[in-house]
């Protein structure tokens, strides 16, 4: 399959800086097209930003530079829409600023995302997550992976889906972020009126081959959504659940958040949520075996439900 690598960059160059040197440490990483998007404005500091993609060892990268600030959401819209209505990628992994990924990141995502082409009803794959337990632990659960609804980090999604569900992130982008700032989208109006419209026509159901079971597909958003992010990313997951789609995560991460400071994170929300307390591992020495299975039930033998987005 044809495929992109999306980074995306404004502000944070440290961020930035280590995101792009755990990528370029990735060998399957430089098998594929690198495209960076930076986003501009009075804060940007694009120049820094690709002063650090030139001192890299990618080979011939393709930059965009905004002439102004779009904002994440419009900015990463507009990015798929490039890479995949335009120029006609199959696949895109998408990478922001705030995660250093382990050596065989792009190798785990790649070899998902390959894995899960039988399925019908598999939206986009991911090698992030949390996980408590010890290296040992994790070390006999490296082909497991569980449905999410968690926030995106490092996705991969495919042209066939995105074209399933684009109408959607393009309503989106029309009505509510298409002639304001991203920041100053109206919330309640997205939420009462977009989502909750969404929401109540309720969830196609697939043919084809699916790999989930019925009772783990919950929907991402409440009944009432009165306070459920309203990005981009939120759209996304709405319009995948929408049309049928999970999502997949591994059980161990294969990278670590690090964006303790940005647009919806402080060190506050950043230790509320447990990343203070991250226990990831490096593990791209070990021989996996590119073939996958599906954890339906905890320790306990409870079902693995996803809970909302956050």
């Amino acid at each position: 399959m044809r495929t992109a690598l999306l980074l995306l960059g404004f502000d944070r160059v440290d961020y930035f800086s280590k995101t792009l040197a755990s990528l370029a440490a990735n060998p399957e990483a430089h098998e594929h097209d690198l495209h960076l998007y930076l986003d501009g404005g009075p804060k940007a500091r694009q120049d820094e930003l690709i002063k650090l993609v030139e001192q890299s060892n990618f080979s011939n990268p393709t930059i965009v530079r905004r002439d102004s600030n779009w904002g994440v959401g419009r900015h990463l819209i507009d990015a798929r829409r490039s890479l995949f209505d335009e120029q006609g990628y199959d696949r895109i992994i998408l990478f922001e600023d705030d995660m250093t990924l382990y050596p065989d990141y792009v190798k785990t995502v790649l070899a998902l995302s390959d894995w899960s082409e039988k399925y019908s009803d598999i939206g986009t794959v991911m090698a992030y997550n949390l996980n408590p337990t010890s290296k040992e632990v994790q070390e006999q659960a490296l082909d497991q992976i569980i449905v999410t609804n968690r926030h995106f980090w490092g996705y991969c999604i495919t042209r066939k889906v995105w074209d399933d569900i684009k109408d959607i992130i393009y309503q989106y982008e029309d009505k509510y972020i298409g002639s304001i700032p991203y920041n100053d989208r109206p919330h309640r109006r997205i939420r009462m009126f977009f989502i909750r419209r969404w929401m109540k026509k309720g969830r196609r159901i697939l043919g084809g081959e699916k790999l989930a079971p019925e009772h783990l597909l919950l929907a991402p958003f409440p009944k009432f959504p009165w306070w459920s992010p309203t990005s981009q990313d939120a759209i996304t997951a709405l319009a995948l659940w929408v049309r049928g789609y999970c999502r997949l995560t591994t059980v161990v991460p294969r990278a670590r958040y690090i964006g303790e400071k940005g647009l919806h994170f402080s060190p506050e929300v950043f230790k509320a949520q447990g990343f203070d307390s991250q226990q990831d591992y490096d593990f791209s020495e070990i021989k996996d075996s590119h073939d996958f299975a599906l954890l339906t039930k905890d320790a306990q033998g409870d079902p693995l439900k996803p809970g909302s987005y956050e």
